[in-house]
């Protein structure tokens, strides 16, 4: 395992840290010595996982409680508790959805969406993007998912989320290129989050769908062992070979309807 706190910095902070993921995520800076900031909502939860991680790594943490879907509270908690220390990486991992056809979610709902997938994420990655790149060190891995390349029909505002993340970070990681900070977006198919869990389709297909899924531990394996090789990953081998087929043999409504066909029943 590369030893990520030499090579970026003491600390890394997570944004959705609680579970998944972003657990995941956390679990491989500890292996790499740095310490965690983790961010959620679930602050007990959070201080539990970060103490297994003391325990088993020796490594120090901190957890700041915050909602993402308030952009002015959360930065202003995450920027005061990371301000003084050695920060060396950021991974934004959280994301809220909500499904149903756009016109019967609310305008609320849209807002808290854009809230967590867009504003908090841009202000978050702008702040410690800033930071890294004034000391030339640094990494950043941020989440993405299939829904971004195809759109997400009845959970349309996710996939647009999810499509700002990977376009922006692709980008950043470009300008980075030739500098000491690695910048990466990790672009997810279905894993077995428990979120995501919660909302697989019921029935034949969404027991197919658990099949054929990830875990955290091999997102968060491969993402890892292609910082800084790579700008933009698609984890999982049949999750590159289903983007490569959609985008060589098939129309951008065909495989817009495929993503529909998983959840035209949620409304």
């Amino acid at each position: 395992m590369t030893n990520l706190r030499e090579k970026y910095g003491e600390w890394g902070v997570v944004l959705g840290a609680t579970e998944g993921v972003g657990e995941a995520f956390c679990k491989k800076l500890a292996e790499g010595g740095m310490n965690l900031v983790m961010v959620g909502r679930r602050e007990e939860l959070l201080k539990e996982k970060g103490e297994k991680f003391h325990e088993e790594y020796g490594v120090d943490y901190k957890v700041v409680r915050a909602d993402l879907s308030c952009p002015d509270e959360a930065c202003e908690a995450v920027f005061s508790a990371t301000e003084g220390l050695d920060m060396g990486f950021m991974s934004y991992v959280a994301c809220l959805h909500h499904f149903g056809k756009f016109q019967h979610t609310s305008l609320e709902d849209h807002e808290k969406m854009v809230n967590v997938n867009v504003i908090s994420f841009l202000r978050m990655f702008h702040h410690f993007m800033t930071i890294f790149a004034e000391q030339d060190r640094g990494a950043v891995i941020n989440v993405s998912s299939m829904t971004g390349i195809s759109s997400s029909p009845w959970n349309a505002e996710y996939g647009a989320g999810k499509a700002y993340i990977l376009k922006l970070t692709e980008a950043v990681a470009c300008e980075c290129e030739k500098t000491g900070v690695d910048v990466e977006v990790c672009t997810l198919g279905t894993t077995l989050t428990p979120t995501a869990i919660k909302n697989f389709p019921k029935g034949p297909v969404g027991e197919k769908v658990v099949k054929l899924a990830l875990t955290p531990d091999e997102v968060a394996d491969e993402a890892f062992e292609k910082l800084g090789k790579e700008f933009s990953i698609i984890t999982g081998e049949r999750n590159k070979k289903s983007v490569h087929d959609w985008k060589a043999n098939h129309t951008e409504d065909e495989y817009i309807r495929y993503m529909g066909s998983f959840y035209a029943d949620q409304d």
